[in-house]
């Protein structure tokens, strides 16, 4: 990925993870489809796993929250 796009996905997932954490390293995005279209946006950069309900974070995702 791009510097850019690396910047705007760390946007998106840091929003992720204050609006739609679980608190077990998931997602949950209660089928609102601004969530929902959040999830496979992360999932289709291999950060997100998806699931019915949401996802979980991979270790890609995981190290993208955890940058500076």
């Amino acid at each position: 990925m791009t510097p850019e796009e690396r910047a705007i996905l760390k946007a998106l997932a840091s929003k992720c993870l204050q609006y739609m954490d679980d608190g077990r390293n998931g997602l949950v995005h209660k089928s609102i489809s601004a969530g929902e279209d959040a999830v496979e946006v992360l999932a289709s950069f291999g950060l997100v796993k998806p699931e019915p309900e949401g996802g979980f974070w991979t270790d890609e995702g995981l190290r993208l929250l955890d940058e500076d």
